[in-house]
């Protein structure tokens, strides 16, 4: 596997593990697990000055957040079906998803589709907190969401605005090479972008956030040079 930031935050903040039994694969997710709240406080680091979103780091708040997005949320990405949920030692069991990791090599259905669902998610009151590329995987056009534990049923543009941020942050940093190729980029942008007003009727409100000069700031930091300026300019586009 090719190493980037994105690899090694993910193999750092592991909080699951696949099981098999009688055949059939599982997911057994522990959220009180220490290692699994490095990435909470990584993610945070980024964010705590401004206060954007409104992260949970006790495991039990967290699996809370995971159980209601994945039984409530109907209209948000297809979901994998939770099995069991233990609130005393704070684990679940949920089915396996079979498919490929989101990443900026996904066809160009995929990245519209994805960036639909999350313009749904949003539509329908829902935002994630956490949309980093690797809690997104996809079977043809299909794009299910497997980790859910900061998302809310609290809606609001600057919410919505920071999941579009952590998206294209991690989108660009773990295909940044191909990435440079702005012509290529520009249209994973364009697709991503279009899916996302397409599935969020609000979504022109969310674009205009993210020039405020706090988001403005954080695109700059996040999302790599040049894509960050790139990703600036295809978002004013739709908003002219």
């Amino acid at each position: 596997m090719k190493l980037n930031l994105v690899n090694v935050l993910d193999t750092l903040s592991k909080q699951s593990r696949l099981v098999v039994v009688d055949g059939k694969m599982y997911v057994v997710k522990d959220y009180a697990s220490e290692i699994g709240l490095l990435k909470w406080y990584i993610v945070t680091l980024s964010n705590i000055a401004m206060g954007i979103y409104p992260f949970k780091f006790e495991p039990v708040e967290r699996l809370k957040r995971e159980v209601s997005f994945m039984r409530r949320a109907f209209k948000c990405f297809h979901r994998p079906e939770l099995l069991l949920v233990d609130y005393g030692r704070v684990k679940i069991v949920r089915e396996f998803v079979k498919g490929k990791v989101y990443n900026y090599n996904a066809p160009c259905s995929v990245h519209f589709e994805l960036g639909r669902g999350m313009g749904s998610c949003h539509e329908s009151g829902w935002v994630l907190g956490d949309t980093k590329i690797s809690n997104f995987v996809y079977q043809g056009d299909r794009v299910y969401i497997v980790d859910a534990e900061q998302a809310i049923n609290e809606y609001n543009p600057e919410y919505a605005a920071w999941d579009l941020l952590v998206l294209a942050s991690t989108l660009f940093m773990e295909g940044y090479v191909k990435a440079l190729n702005t012509d290529m980029s520009g249209r994973v942008i364009e697709f991503i972008l279009k899916g996302y007003l397409e599935g969020n009727g609000d979504g022109i409100n969310v674009l205009k956030t993210l020039r405020t000069s706090d988001f403005k700031a954080l695109l700059y930091l996040l999302v790599p040079f040049p894509l960050n300026y790139l990703f600036a300019k295809k978002a004013e586009e739709y908003i002219k």
